[in-house]
C-alpha cells in the first residue's frame, strides 16, 4: 500500500518516455497525455491523503514532471508544426535556464537536486498541460502561457536562496517569510 502513489508516478514515467514516439495518432497521443495528466494528480493526492509521501516520491515525481513535459512539448513540437513566436521561444528558454539554476542551488546549499512544489508550479504544470494540446488543436502557442512559469521559476530561486532548510512542500514565498 505505501509504494501504490510511486508505482503510479513510474507508469506516468513510462508512459511519458512512450509519449515522445507516438508521431501520427494523435488520438492515443492524448489518451496517454491526459492519463500522465491524471496520474499526476492522483499520486500526489494518495500521499498526502494516507501520509505516504517520501523523499523518494518526491523525486521521483519531479523526475517524471520533467520527462513528461519534455516528451510531450517536443513531440508536439515535432510532430505538429506549432507557430511558437520568438517571445515564448526566449521565455521558455529563460524558464528553463532558472530552473537549471534552481537545481544548482539545491544541490549545492542542500546537498540534493530539488524541485519545489509551490502553488504556482503546480499552476505552471496545470497551464502547460491544457496548453499544448490546445496549441495543437488552435496552430500557436499564446504569448501568456510564459507568463505564470516564469514567474514561478524566479519565485522557487527567491524560495531556494532564503530557506534555511530544504522543503520541497512549501507553498510559496509567502509562507517561507511567515513561518
Amino acid at each position: 500500500m505505501k509504494n501504490i502513489p510511486n508505482y503510479i508516478t513510474l507508469v506516468r514515467l513510462i508512459l511519458s518516455v512512450l509519449l515522445f514516439f507516438i508521431t501520427d495518432n494523435w488520438i492515443l497521443f492524448l489518451m496517454i497525455y491526459f492519463v500522465c495528466g491524471v496520474s499526476d494528480v492522483l499520486d500526489g493526492f494518495l500521499a498526502r491523503k494516507f501520509h505516504l509521501q517520501t523523499k523518494t516520491g518526491a523525486r521521483l515525481d519531479s523526475l517524471a514532471d520533467f520527462i513528461f513535459f519534455f516528451s510531450a512539448f517536443f513531440r508536439m513540437l515535432l510532430s505538429y508544426r506549432l507557430i511558437i513566436p520568438p517571445p515564448i521561444i526566449l521565455g521558455s528558454i529563460l524558464i528553463v535556464l532558472i530552473r537549471f539554476f534552481n537545481l544548482h542551488i539545491t544541490r549545492k546549499k542542500f546537498g540534493m537536486p530539488g524541485i519545489l512544489h509551490t502553488i504556482g508550479n503546480k499552476l505552471s504544470g496545470i497551464i502547460f498541460f491544457f496548453a499544448c494540446p490546445a496549441a495543437v488543436m488552435l496552430g500557436y502557442i499564446p504569448i501568456w502561457v510564459v507568463f505564470i512559469p516564469l514567474f514561478s521559476a524566479l519565485e522557487e530561486t527567491l524560495i531556494l536562496l532564503n530557506a534555511g532548510s530544504y522543503n520541497p512542500d512549501i507553498r510559496s514565498l509567502y509562507h517561507l517569510f511567515k513561518e
